[in-house]
């Protein structure tokens, strides 16, 4: 899915008044995070393995198929959040960290982690 998918399929599914440049934003610092929290741990899998964008409009987002969800599910949350719903907000939130953990635990099963080194201190003499 790209950005612009994800937040079509957003629009077409949560009536909204928010500008398409804040849903880029807070998609892009979605993207931001999964790479640091996720993807950063796991070896990447090859350009051949790597799914092709079949309409070609757009570069794809991180999440694959079927987690990609996971960006329309945020949207939902952070802008029940903006709105100042609470009880709302508790609620997409809630759905939206359990895609989250659904794409961790596929990435869990699915990849290779990556060695950590270990960091080597200098001995101290007393």
């Amino acid at each position: 899915m790209t950005m612009e998918r994800a937040i079509e399929r957003f629009d077409l599914t949560v009536p909204n008044a928010f500008p398409f440049a804040v849903k880029r934003d807070l998609v892009m610092g979605l993207e931001a995070r999964l790479e640091n929290e996720l993807f950063s741990l796991y070896v990447a899998p090859s350009e051949e393995d790597a799914p092709e964008d079949p309409a070609g409009d757009g570069v794809p987002l991180a999440a694959p198929y079927p987690y990609d969800d996971l960006y329309v599910k945020f949207l939902a949350a952070e802008t029940d959040r903006l709105n100042g719903d609470v009880n709302r907000y508790q609620n997409s939130a809630r759905v939206f960290n359990d895609a989250y953990d659904a794409l961790a635990l596929h990435l869990l099963r699915t990849r290779r982690r990556r060695r950590r080194h270990a960091v080597r201190l200098p001995e101290v003499t007393a």
